[in-house]
């Protein structure tokens, strides 16, 4: 029995050597690496997946979107299905919240200054409401009557049921989207995702299994970074770890959105540009939020957690009339979308 205990001891002490050893780098190095880590390794994953799929046949209408829908979620999911499993769950609510404001405001204001973002497909003024529905179900859901329990009272925020039907939820919708695709397979969205697929050259069987692999490995070690790195920041700073997910996280994990949407609008590829920026908040709603929560219980930070969620809802009615009037979004418009991330970040600070 003494043995076993010294055994399981011995055990417990080698494991958290890793981290003690991450925790004696300056927070802000080891977040860096992390979240170079991350964004490199969604990219090479994402490449070997669709290298993988188009060399077995695979059709590139459903490449195409899978790639509009999850491909930029990686460095969310990654971290946050760490972050929660280390028990960092006030990173977890903040990078999902603060992602999703940083994709409507901080991506699509940059993408429109770089050129005005022109609209016209049905797949996104379907997507749009269902977006909305799903911020606002999120808002009820937080302080519905399955709560979480801190300690021994209730809480507002996401139980493990409340993960298992946003999950649920994203079967519906990944059928609607592909239904929807099927469709009208000359919609701008979708003709512009295929596109961008064919474009890219298919790599050989090897390289496309390796980058899978590695993009993986890397996923796993930035996640793991990026937590302590995160962690370490808001201990020094003396701030909750919410508030340094909802800022510094959130950005850096918004990284893959802002460059796809730059490319795309460069291109002139409107639709895909907001296309991206609608199919990854849906994401990190269904997917990320969904798979953390069913992992590890997250509360909701108080009492701003609320706020955070209304103004991720304010952010998605702003682009609601693209549903309707399918206007242009203006360069001006992107200056105002930018500095409206700025005022967030900076209340966020200061509040």
């Amino acid at each position: 029995m003494v043995s076993s205990l010294s055994a399981q001891a011995s055990a417990g002490a080698y494991n958290r050597r890793p981290v003690q050893f991450l925790q004696s780098i300056p927070a802000p190095i080891t977040f860096i690496l992390g979240m170079l880590l991350l964004v490199g390794g969604g990219k090479w994953l994402v490449d070997g997946a669709v290298g993988l799929a188009r060399r077995f046949g695979l059709s590139t209408l459903w490449i195409g979107l899978t790639l509009v829908a999850v491909g930029t979620s990686a460095p969310e999911l990654a971290f946050n299905v760490i972050a929660g499993i280390g028990g960092s769950t006030g990173l977890c609510f903040g990078n999902i919240v603060g992602s999703n404001i940083a994709n409507l405001t901080l991506v699509l204001g940059v993408a429109a200054m770089v050129r005005g973002l022109s609209v016209h497909s049905r797949v996104i003024q379907k997507e749009l409401p269902l977006l909305l529905a799903a911020s606002v179900t999120l808002l009820a859901m937080a302080y519905a009557p399955l709560h979480v329990v801190v300690g021994d009272a209730p809480v507002p925020g996401f139980a493990r049921i409340d993960g298992i039907i946003l999950l649920v939820a994203l079967g519906g919708m990944l059928w609607l989207w592909f239904r929807l695709a099927r469709q009208d397979r000359a919609d701008p969205l979708v003709r512009e995702a295929v596109q961008e697929t064919v474009e890219e050259p298919i790599p050989a069987l090897p390289i496309a299994i390796l980058g899978i692999a590695g993009g993986l490995v890397a996923l796993a070690c930035g996640g793991k970074l990026a937590e302590v790195g995160a962690v370490g920041i808001a201990s020094s700073l003396g701030v909750p770890e919410s508030l340094i997910g909802l800022t510094i996280v959130a950005l850096a994990t918004s990284l893959p959105e802002l460059v796809t949407s730059i490319i795309a609008a460069r291109r002139g590829h409107g639709d895909l540009a907001v296309g991206n920026v609608v199919g990854s908040n849906i994401m990190n709603i269904l997917l990320v939020l969904g798979t953390t929560a069913t992992i590890q219980p997250v509360p909701m930070p108080m009492p701003w957690g609320g706020w955070d969620l209304l103004l991720a809802i304010v952010a998605t009615l702003l682009l609601l009339p693209i549903a309707v009037t399918q206007e242009t979004i203006k360069r001006r418009e992107g200056i105002v979308l930018l500095a409206a991330y700025v005022g967030y970040i900076t209340f966020t600070v200061v509040r």
